[in-house]
């Protein structure tokens, strides 16, 4: 599976529609979180998606950050449902890891959904800090070192 690394401005139209288009299939139809999906970060994000053959969906993406403190953060990570039991979760991470390795970055950090900790725990990230809530959903930060 090829993964696309792009900002919003090197992204097709018909791209950012199936990214944006999953996200809100999995945050807002099944997580029923009612903040808005799309932020500002977007504008300065690596969107990290890849497309089904027909090019018509995305099977799996997420965005990757830097913010002000100079922290990196991976957020918005979802896998369509009928792409689910394929590791391309796992997949498209590893491959952040790598991209993000390979510009220079040493510590990559997220706000996991507690229900996705698992996730993260597999792929060797740590926890730092308590439980917060976030968009009504109890969350963690997590970091890994690259």
């Amino acid at each position: 599976m090829i993964f696309s690394f792009k900002t919003i401005n090197e992204m097709t139209g018909r791209e950012a529609f199936c990214v944006e288009r999953l996200r809100n299939e999995v945050f807002v139809s099944e997580q029923k979180i009612i903040v808005p999906e799309i932020d500002d970060e977007d504008f300065y994000a690596v969107h990290v998606f890849t497309l089904n053959k027909s090019k018509d969906n995305a099977l799996a993406t997420c965005r990757i950050f830097k913010e002000k403190s100079g922290a990196w953060y991976l957020g918005r990570v979802v896998v369509s449902k009928d792409a689910r039991g394929m590791h391309l979760g796992s997949k498209m991470v590893e491959e952040v890891h790598h991209y993000l390795k390979e510009n220079g970055v040493d510590r990559l950090y997220c706000h996991a959904q507690m229900t996705a900790k698992p996730f993260y725990d597999y792929l060797g990230y740590q926890v730092k800090g308590s439980i917060f809530n976030e968009a009504g959903i109890d969350h963690v930060l997590m970091y890994t070192d690259l």
